[in-house]
């Protein structure tokens, strides 16, 4: 048995593909896959402050008084502890971060940066 398509036949075929295509461009271009990636501060394990990392952004923040400080910095999509007062300047050195699950950690003040991402890791897990 043959099977023949008539000209009506490939109309509608070629219609429909072209309807179906244009739906799934649209509803990429609707909801687009973007990845917020955002730094946690954190002092003594109480959330402080979240800190958007997206490109061409920058914010500063400052943690403490006079005495005691620190101050963190993001610059298109990376965080860092641009300055404190510790005596070891650890979270100073450690600089710019900017793939989760990276973390600053400052141990004098009891300051944890971390950055969160809703996209999946490659790794398996973290023992904590």
């Amino acid at each position: 048995m043959r099977f023949l398509l008539t000209k009506g036949d490939k109309w509608l075929i070629s219609i429909l593909f072209v309807i179906s295509l244009c739906t799934i461009l649209y509803s990429l271009f609707l909801f687009p896959n973007h990845t917020a990636k955002v730094a946690e501060v954190r002092v003594n394990g109480t959330l402080v402050k979240s800190m958007q990392l997206r490109a061409g952004y920058r914010e500063e923040f400052r943690i403490g008084g006079q005495s005691e400080y620190a101050i963190i910095e993001t610059n298109s999509g990376k965080v860092r502890i641009r300055q404190d007062d510790s005596p070891r300047q650890i979270g100073v050195q450690t600089g710019w971060i900017s793939t989760p699950p990276q973390q600053i950690v400052n141990l004098p003040y009891r300051i944890v940066v971390t950055i969160i991402s809703s996209e999946p890791q490659d790794i398996d897990d973290i023992i904590r």
